[in-house]
């Protein structure tokens, strides 16, 4: 037989284990080791193996838990059908008709205090004792003094004054029924054959006769102790059956002549050593006196949880400390941390354990799943005749999608081209032909539907999973957990014992996921272990990695929330925060008791919900540890550097694709002055802005509407060829609705992109009757639902809130422009969207001459009379629903300097008299001759009477833009000349705050 050779504490237990079975003839087949949890039976079973030195029967691996349920005769029941059994019970037993949605909560709060009680074998009547009864505690017989004072304390706090709050009210309302609650739940659960864990410990603790199937009982490692395992333990030890092996260190235990708190870490094993005979030597020095070795402790701060998973990486990599193999741990205080431990792992590591498993609530399977309840819910509409387009887009262009259909793709192109902002269930599955799209795209108006429906769409991937031959484990196995956790919450529905609102059952299901993990396969006990602070107990390690060591996570969160205050809890020996601080404690100590090489990382961090306060038991260790500690600081090793960003030369395509440019409209010209490189992209590039599909309204889109609005209003006055007349404009003013019908158009055809118009006979208008003589039949028109225009007086699409707001403002905007028409009426509508376009000559110096054309679409070309002069002007009218500026330009030089955009609008300015330029000089717009004003219509500056939109140098109205055309075009010849000469690069804008709104940024440093 082999000597211990690492010193850990298991090797010390298999050896001594090992002699004395053989000593007392017992065969280890018929020997069951009980450890706190799952881990420590893997490397217990190595060190048995090399102890003995042969081949050996291996002994029974069990955890407390599945000990006692192995006695029981009931079944550990899940969680949310408990808690729904419990909700029965409640309302039974109180009268009450609570939800379910508002009862689970604080049910599961309720439940956890039954745990308690049963674990720690209380009398749950004299626990729940009604508090005005207890007011006299005339009869305390069956307490401890202890006891007495503690309750006195309490009730004295309780009944001050004769004033009580509707919260204590209710609090003793509940209180009264609690006890008749807890026995109504467990004769519920026992028909069932079910029960909650404390219930099964009790059941186990209590019972008469326990058929013990083993010869010995081997309890490793224990620290608390439930009453109801401290009364096994007893029953097993008086039959000669038990042997104890307690895990500690004199460090920590309690010293003769001191006093010692519960909150200790050594308290509760101090307790038990005089009951449960300890197999180890106590006194042996190599067991239980290691934190006396020598060892090298350091204390980090770090100012983020993501530096210290990148410290891990150098923590590894230095002095080797990965190939030492299991004997190395990265132990994660908070096991969020995870998946960047994960990316931060060194190559040079190679075998690593991982333990806790991929949380499932980050793969793409759990994604899915929200996104499906979204569809059902805020994304269906009419009981799923159609969906909201956002989310029928996230559930069609989902990474799974394509597992379910392969039309997928082809239906999002085609709703996405045709913007179709209510996609009908139809157009989803191609007319109902897609079986698994229709399976997708169904009326689920209800909860349960719903949620078989996702069960469904789990269960057609999983076996898509099972038959494909992906080489993706994380896929298929993802696939398979989701698939188990919704069939639990279909069978729940099923039986009746899950009665609850899509919301409620939204938060159960992400409830449950976040609490699933999909485990990693491999050797567990070979390579650097990466864990959580739980599975630690009962393993040692040499060089040990503690991260994330705040308060909050060392000692874990813990609290009192309990329908039982604290003075009662501790009177009747239930579980106090006390208890919880104590199982940390020795959790923190125990880890730390073996190691030779500690660095403990902090979180120092006040932002982001830290509080920046390390681990009290680091305090704690900086005041009573024999070592010395070395305290260091993580720092991000990215230091700020001046954002450089670099220009794009014009190579050879791009000359070629400039010189193929023939066409410039005042836009791109913007967009160059605004910034060059930005232009490239656009422009020469060709890369498109992802388009909105929300079911907002962006500026762009508001300004759309407005524009096919206004168009509508004064179609009919350029096909008939009349002027636009005081009483016309008056007659579509005095009926509020036919500007409503005309913004509802605009709405149907620029944002629902539904240009079909329905064939309504009018009742006295003609087709080519304009809107304002039309305005006579609005009345009866409106009454069968219909305009005079044929359009229905109710929009085909319903709109959302934003919609409507936007709906409103719009048809306030279209009613203030109609006034300030009315006000310059009679005048002539010229054209409306209509292209301008001229040719000029771009001098490229050596590079030679380059003909392009400029122009593009004119909002509105008008003819009116001049207000000083009396002739006839021509007005190049662009709509804006912005902001006005805050001042005009002083000269031409003004528009071309591109520090006037944000400001004072140059850019529309450009625009402006750049059309206006091209009409003057156009035999088609301008035959006669006529003086041509360029104008900035601001909807919401139109209101005052004297209102002239024409633009203004200074003072000066620009009553002809002729003035203005050589100094203008020969700039204008200079930018554009810029934009297409070889020698000159891309440059990027210098005003950075041009960046944040540019959809190119994300590129621009590439």
């Amino acid at each position: 037989m082999q000597h211990p050779t690492d010193g850990s504490f298991l090797e010390y237990v298999a050896h001594d284990m090992l002699n004395k079975c053989h000593r007392d003839g017992v065969n280890l087949s018929r020997v069951a080791v009980v450890f706190p949890g799952k881990r420590a039976a893997l490397f217990m079973n190595e060190y048995l193996a090399r102890a003995a030195g042969c081949s050996v029967w291996s002994p029974a691996y069990i955890t407390i838990s599945d000990f006692l349920r192995g006695h029981s005769s009931l079944v550990a029941g899940d969680n949310i059908k408990l808690v729904c059994d419990l909700h029965k019970s409640f309302c039974k037993c109180t009268g009450l008709k609570e939800s379910l949605d508002q009862f689970y909560g604080w049910g599961q709060l309720l439940l956890s205090d039954f745990d308690d009680i049963d674990k720690n074998m209380a009398d749950a009547d004299k626990v729940f004792s009604n508090i005005e009864d207890l007011h006299d505690l005339d009869d305390m017989s069956y307490l401890t003094e202890e006891q007495r004072n503690m309750l006195r304390r309490f009730f004295n706090n309780v009944n001050q004054g004769k004033e009580e709050s509707t919260l204590k009210k209710r609090f003793e309302q509940l209180w009264s029924h609690l006890a008749e609650i807890y026995h109504d739940y467990q004769a519920r659960l026992r028909k069932q054959g079910i029960g909650y864990e404390g219930m099964i410990y009790r059941e186990v603790a209590e019972s008469n006769h326990i058929a013990l199937r083993y010869d010995r009982y081997v309890f490793v490692g224990f620290n608390l102790l439930h009453k109801a395992e401290q009364l096994l333990f007893s029953r097993i030890d008086k039959e000669g059956k038990a042997m104890f092996y307690w895990d500690y260190d004199q460090y920590y235990m309690p010293k003769p002549g001191h006093h010692t708190v519960e909150s200790d870490a050594g308290h509760y094993i101090a307790s038990y050593l005089g009951i449960f005979r300890n197999q180890l030597d106590s006194s042996a020095a190599d067991i239980y006196n290691n934190m006396a070795k020598e060892k090298s402790i350091t204390f980090c701060s770090a100012p983020t949880e993501n530096i210290q998973a990148r410290y891990v990486t150098q923590w590894l990599l230095q002095d080797r400390r990965y190939a030492k193999g299991r004997k190395t741990a990265v132990v994660m205080a908070d096991e969020s941390m995870l998946l960047p431990i994960m990316h931060s792992l060194p190559e040079e590591v190679g075998v690593t354990n991982i333990t806790g498993g991929f949380p499932l609530a980050m793969t793409q399977v759990a994604s899915l799943v929200n996104t499906l309840y979204d569809l059902y819910t805020i994304g269906m509409r009419d009981n799923g005749a159609v969906y909201n387009l956002n989310c029928a887009v996230k559930a069609l262009s989902h990474p799974y999608a394509r597992h379910l259909s392969d039309n997928s793709h082809a239906i999002l192109s085609d709703i996405r081209n045709k913007r179709q902002f209510y996609p009908s269930s139809s157009l989803l599955t191609q007319g109902g032909s897609d079986a698994h799209l229709a399976m997708l795209f169904a009326q689920w108006p209800t909860t349960p539907t719903a949620l078989m429906m996702t069960e469904r769409i789990c269960t057609l991937l999983k076996t898509i999973a099972t038959n494909a031959e992906s080489d993706d484990p994380l896929f298929q196995e993802s696939v398979f957990r989701m698939y188990t956790t919704l069939n639990r919450l279909v069978s729940l529905m099923q039986d009746g014992d899950l009665t609850v609102d899509t919301n409620t059952l939204r938060k159960l299901a992400r409830q449950l996921v976040a609490t699933t993990s999909i485990p990693f396969h491999g050797e567990p006990i070979a390579g650097v272990q990466v864990m959580g602070v739980l599975e630690t107990r009962n393993l040692d390690f040499d060089h040990l990695l503690l991260l994330s060591c705040n308060e909050g996570n060392m000692p874990k969160g813990v609290n009192d929330s309990s329908f039982i205050p604290y003075a009662i809890r501790k009177a009747y020996g239930l579980t106090t925060i006390d208890n919880k601080v104590a199982i940390y404690s020795y959790y923190f100590h125990r880890l730390l008791q073996r190691a030779k090489d500690i660095t403990i990382v902090y979180n120092n961090s006040t932002s982001d919900g830290h509080t920046g306060e390390k681990s009290r038991f680091m305090t704690q260790m900086m005041v009573e540890s024999p070592h010395p500690i070395c305290h260091a600081s993580l720092l991000a090793s990215d230091t700020p550097t001046a954002k450089s960003v670099s220009p794009v030369r014009k190579t050879e395509e791009m000359q070629r694709q400039l010189r193929e440019m023939t066409r410039l409209s005042p836009s791109a010209i913007n967009t160059y002055m605004r910034c060059p490189k930005r232009f490239f992209y656009q422009y020469v590039a060709h890369l498109k802005e992802p388009e909105p599909y929300d079911e907002g309204v962006d500026n762009r889109m508001f300004g759309n509407i407005f524009h096919k609005a206004a168009y509508i209003v004064y179609e009919d006055f350029i096909k008939r060829g009349q002027d636009v007349e005081k009483s016309a404009i008056e007659r579509i003013l005095s009926h509020k609705s036919m500007v409503d019908e005309i913004v509802d158009r605009a709405f149907s055809e620029e944002y629902f992109n539904d240009y079909a118009k329905p064939t309504v006979k009018r009742e006295s208008a003609t087709p080519d009757t304009p809107y304002a003589e039309t305005a006579q039949a609005e009345n009866t028109c409106h009454e069968n639902g219909t305009s005079p225009n044929g359009v229905s007086a109710r929009p085909v699409h319903g709109y959302n809130g934003i919609q409507i707001i936007n709906r409103e403002v719009i048809a306030g905007y279209l009613r203030q422009l109609l006034k300030a028409d009315q006000r310059l009426a009679p005048f002539k509508i010229m054209a409306l969207e209509s292209g301008v376009y001229d040719s000029i000559d771009i001098d490229l110096g050596t590079h030679g001459v380059k003909t392009l054309t400029v122009g593009g679409i004119v909002d509105r070309l008008d003819m009116v009379d001049d207000m000083q002069t009396g002739n006839k002007v021509i007005r190049v009218v662009d709509y804006k629903t912005g902001r006005k500026p805050s001042s005009p330009l002083g000269s031409v030089d003004d528009v071309f300097d591109d520090r006037n955009m944000r400001d004072k609008h140059s850019d529309y300015y450009l625009q402006a008299m750049l059309y206006s330029l091209i009409i003057s000089h156009s035999s088609r717009w301008n035959p006669h001759g006529n003086n041509v004003s360029p104008a900035l219509l601001f909807i919401r500056n139109t209101s005052a009477k004297d209102h002239d939109p024409t633009l203004l140098f200074g003072s000066h109205k620009i009553g002809d833009v002729e003035v203005y055309r050589d100094a203008f075009m020969s700039m204008l010849k200079d930018k554009i000349g810029e934009m297409f000469n070889p020698d000159i690069d891309f440059q990027p804008t210098s005003d950075s705050s041009r960046c944040e709104s540019c959809p190119f940024k994300m590129i621009c440093n590439a």
